[in-house]
């Protein structure tokens, strides 16, 4: 079964950004690598709670239900303990829907989580190694739907992290509209003319990183299923 990474982009959809990055890059020093991963945590306390939340209720309801049935219907108690032990697992099995487990991720955990699998990619992935100090990461993580920008040291010289936000502003957004093979691609290109205007091509230009990469199932090891060059 395809994990979230996978299915996020369609096969048209790579190849474009593959050719959108490519094009990009003729036009400055700089290497653009977008990144999608399924998700940068796996928050076992909103799973814990998800599950709580789900089970609870309908095992009480369960066995108010259920109570007249059963001989020992004056002992409510024990029945619901019996119905929970059987919904908790039940519930956690359903959690592994991203649907169902996104409500109980809280937005600060989502917020540092992103943050910080997305600073450890940019590393892991050599980013911090190109000739120029010019690499920038799209990273998207997505089942917190979020998404994050980091340029490394020669392009922080001369522009401020802010610049990042309203490309970060424009992905989400197409994300969250089901556009986001478009929405990459304007920002890639976006990125590209700014990298432009400071940081020009050289007549001996490389491309030194993978213009896609799709993180698959093992994000503990950064396992590729995916590195388009």
């Amino acid at each position: 079964m395809q994990t979230l990474a996978q299915r996020f982009f369609t096969a048209e959809e790579q190849q474009r950004i593959t050719r959108t990055v490519q094009e990009a890059e003729r036009q400055t020093t700089g290497e653009i690598v977008p990144m999608v991963v399924s998700a940068s945590h796996d928050y076992p306390e909103a799973a814990l709670v998800g599950a709580a939340t789900l089970s609870l209720p309908t095992a009480l309801v369960a066995a108010y239900a259920t109570g007249s049935f059963f001989w020992w219907h004056d002992e409510i108690l024990w029945l619901f303990l019996g119905y929970l032990l059987l919904l908790l697992p039940l519930a956690r099995m359903l959690l592994r829907l991203p649907v169902l487990l996104r409500p109980f991720i809280s937005r600060r955990r989502a917020v540092i989580e992103v943050e910080r699998a997305a600073l450890a990619r940019f590393y892991s992935e050599g980013l911090q190694a190109t000739r120029d100090a010019t690499g920038v990461l799209i990273y998207i993580s997505v089942l917190e739907r979020r998404v994050w920008i980091l340029g490394d040291r020669g392009i922080n010289e001369r522009l401020a992290p802010e610049v990042w936000q309203e490309f970060v502003t424009a992905l989400v957004t197409g994300i969250r509209e089901n556009r986001q093979g478009e929405a990459l691609c304007t920002v890639i290109a976006g990125i590209g003319a700014l990298l432009h205007t400071h940081f020009p091509p050289k007549a001996d230009d490389r491309n030194e990183l993978g213009d896609l990469v799709i993180v698959g199932p093992d994000t503990a090891v950064a396992k590729h299923t995916l590195v388009v060059r």
